[in-house]
């Protein structure tokens, strides 16, 4: 009787929002395995609805999850290659102090 119930209170969250999926279809929309999904829930990245044990996530908060993800990894991108120029930048001020440099010898 108390399956029943649970099961009951379930349908009824999921017609009040009926673009709701389970983890298992929330993995499989996104591409990835269900323990990245958990760990993205549990890290706070993705907002979720968890009736009983059940864990279900809403269409539109997967597509603002995939969103923060395209930016973040925009944004690493971008100061992966600052970081490489400015990496550039030191060895190349640095072959120029050292070849200025009284005891520097040639290369």
């Amino acid at each position: 009787m108390a399956q029943v119930l649970r099961y009951s209170r379930i349908m009824e969250a999921t017609q009040s929002y009926p673009n709701l999926l389970s983890e298992k279809q929330a993995a499989k929309r996104l591409g990835v395995a269900r323990i990245t999904l958990l760990r993205a829930r549990e890290a706070g990245r993705i907002r979720f609805f968890r009736i009983g044990t059940r864990v279900l996530y809403c269409a539109e908060q997967l597509t603002e999850f995939l969103e923060r993800c395209e930016r973040n990894s925009r944004k690493q991108e971008r100061e992966s290659v600052d970081r490489g120029q400015a990496h550039r930048s030191k060895s190349v001020s640095r072959e120029k102090d050292q070849a200025s440099l009284p005891f520097a010898s040639s290369r």
